[in-house]
């Protein structure tokens, strides 16, 4: 019997204590993404029950080689002295088990594939059931169809209201949304959503595990409709599940199910430019019109800095309506498109869905880490917010635009005031780590 020395002893247990800790770290409890808890709708529920159906046949087929092997091991080994040369008795094979376990794991497979079809083609279809929501003061009857569009490195969703075929059509070439928001993905409970996924830069893929798998977001490419759907209000937490450059990893998303009385007041609210008084929108006003005016206010000085310095990327409705282009914002980003601010205070999160905009258990606005984002927002997230090369002086994520302390201050107190603020439960629930 051979006998390992002490140093290959403690250098064995070393390596059990490494691989337990590694194990242990897996584990985890109440994750954000526990892929087979709250699990909420029909897609999910489907493809929970038919993978445990699937462990269950695997853990018996692991028992039964696993009880065969230790029955060979224990009637066929070789018993007493062994000397080198010496062979044991060859048995030729029986013809009958090796028939069976040859058909057997066939015919296995065989119904599991049967099965998988059938699941697949479940997920994959759908079902027409228009809602009424009033949009502008009109009532539409609306198919439940959002865009999810992936980019380096979050993620925007489109509502579309009016009658258009977005199945058809690649994003390049879709109308301008009703409206359009970024990380967070508000819709009706009890309702089939369907998902037209894309990208514009890079594969990514779409990942809500409480409401459906995964769907990759290929660029140029609209994918096939994809389901999902909420029984219960709450928040759905996912994560970018395709390996999709430096902050791939904190790419999140949320999906935020709400009654669908709350739903209409949130669409109303969405389609409304950003709340300003009468003397700030009138400034606004003279700003369009070529005016020079100097600001009055902390507000007007915010609307300046945010038009001269933000605006080439971000749309913010009621305040630099005139100054952003869809055009403009492709020759600044690889993507084409940074998150429309207009709400920026109806969301919980930012950067991508990995910063709370408000404080999970307080319900505080996070002013502070608002300011660390506009200030450096590479110490908060890598952007690579580097010109693409000599030739092309596109960037990927958020740069740092060099804001001095009072530029920042008044972005904030801007940002914060266009809302309308969600509520306590939300905030409490989509609170990330």
């Amino acid at each position: 019997m051979t006998r390992f020395s002490p140093s290959t002893r403690r250098a064995l247990r070393f390596g059990a204590v490494v691989l337990g800790l590694v194990f242990l770290s897996a584990c985890a409890g109440d994750a954000e993404l526990d892929t087979r808890s709250n699990l909420q709708g029909p897609e999910a529920q489907d493809i929970e029950s038919f993978l445990r159906w699937v462990l269950w046949i695997a853990y018996a087929v692991f028992f039964a080689v696993l009880g065969v092997t230790l029955y060979a091991w224990k009637n066929f080994r070789v018993k007493g002295e062994y000397e080198e040369g010496d062979w044991p008795e060859q048995i030729h094979g029986n013809n009958t088990l090796e028939y069976a376990w040859t058909a057997a794991p066939a015919l296995l497979l065989a119904v599991i594939g049967v099965f998988t079809i059938g699941l697949h083609n479940s997920l994959n279809s759908s079902d027409s059931n228009p809602i009424n929501v009033v949009v502008g003061g009109e009532t539409v009857n609306w198919e439940p169809e959002i865009v999810v569009v992936g980019q380096q490195w979050w993620w925007e969703y489109q509502y579309h209201f009016g009658d258009v075929e977005l199945s058809a059509q690649r994003i390049e070439t879709l109308p301008t949304a009703d409206l359009t928001t970024a990380t967070q993905m508000v819709i009706p409970v009890g309702q089939e959503i369907e998902l037209e996924i894309t990208s514009r830069d890079v594969i990514h893929s779409h990942w809500i595990p409480s409401l459906n798998g995964k769907r990759d977001a290929v660029p140029g490419r609209q994918s096939a409709p994809w389901k999902i759907q909420a029984d219960e209000p709450g928040v759905y937490f996912g994560q970018c599940t395709e390996f999709c450059g430096l902050s791939h990893s904190r790419m999140r998303m949320q999906v935020i199910a709400l009654p669908m009385e709350e739903f209409q007041d949130w669409v109303t609210a969405q389609m409304e430019g950003v709340d300003l008084d009468a003397e700030d929108a009138a400034y606004v006003d003279q700003l369009v019109a070529g005016e020079v005016v100097p600001p009055a206010n902390s507000t007007q000085r915010a609307i300046d800095t945010f038009r001269t310095k933000c605006s080439s990327c971000h749309l913010m409705e009621g305040i630099a309506d005139d100054l952003w282009s869809a055009e403009r914002v492709a020759e600044q980003l690889v993507a084409g498109a940074a998150p429309n601010l207009t709400h920026f205070g109806s969301r919980t999160t930012y950067a991508g869905g990995i910063v709370n905009l408000y404080d999970p258990e307080t319900g505080d606005f996070n002013a502070n880490e608002l300011r660390e984002w506009l200030a450096n927002p590479e110490d908060v997230k890598a952007n690579y917010a580097l010109p693409v090369s000599d030739d092309d002086s596109r960037m990927r994520g958020m740069p740092n635009l060099g804001l001095s302390t009072q530029e920042i201050d008044d972005l904030v107190a801007l940002l914060e005031s266009t809302g309308p603020r969600p509520s306590d439960f939300i905030i409490e629930e989509s609170g990330v780590e």
